[in-house]
């Protein structure tokens, strides 16, 4: 009965944030959104088993990722699409999103990360086939990959790398967005 009561007292995100506007989330507001923002990024990568980083409540706080931007688009008080990424000497690099399953926010979701890839300070790793969805161009100069991401990666012809991730095996991804470099 307690943890019910605790539950009602909190504010929803709408009580604090206009509808249908990006806005940039405060370490206070991951605090008292942690809860909203875990279960959008859970349902967001259900269908591939998860999210690596990202996974139950604590692992936000813990994480290095310090660049949240959050939405409510729809009737509901609650936020509806989280996008999340860190600060490199190249930018700020995305590594996470989150949204509600409904068809909008969805939607709303490609189209936010495509705004932001076209951003001078934006990139993303992304898989091969997400990023040719989303209509993005991939950064093929294999110097500039290699700067940006200083990490040990294998060119592949076509532009794609591959390289491990967190202890997940190698996965093959392309660099796309406008990194500072």
């Amino acid at each position: 009965m307690v943890k019910l009561y605790e539950d009602w007292l909190l504010e929803a995100f709408a009580d604090n944030h206009s509808k249908n506007a990006y806005v940039e989330l405060q370490r206070k507001d991951i605090q008292e959104y942690e809860k909203e923002i875990i279960d959008l990024i859970v349902n967001a990568y259900k269908h591939i088993g998860g999210n690596i980083e990202i996974q139950k409540p604590g692992d936000i706080l813990k994480s290095d990722l310090n660049y949240w931007v959050a939405v409510d688009n729809d009737n509901d008080p609650d936020a509806d699409i989280v996008l999340g990424g860190k600060t490199t000497p190249a930018g700020t690099k995305m590594t996470v999103l989150g949204q509600d399953g409904s068809t909008q926010s969805k939607r709303d979701a490609i189209s936010k990360t495509i705004s932001l890839m076209k951003t001078r300070g934006f990139y993303a790793e992304m898989d091969v086939d997400l990023a040719d969805k989303m209509g993005l161009t991939r950064i093929k100069d294999e110097k500039v990959i290699r700067k940006v991401l200083n990490k040990d990666i294998q060119m592949n012809a076509d532009g794609s790398y591959s390289r491990d991730f967190a202890g997940a095996g190698k996965h093959t991804k392309v660099l796309v967005g406008i990194p500072k470099i």
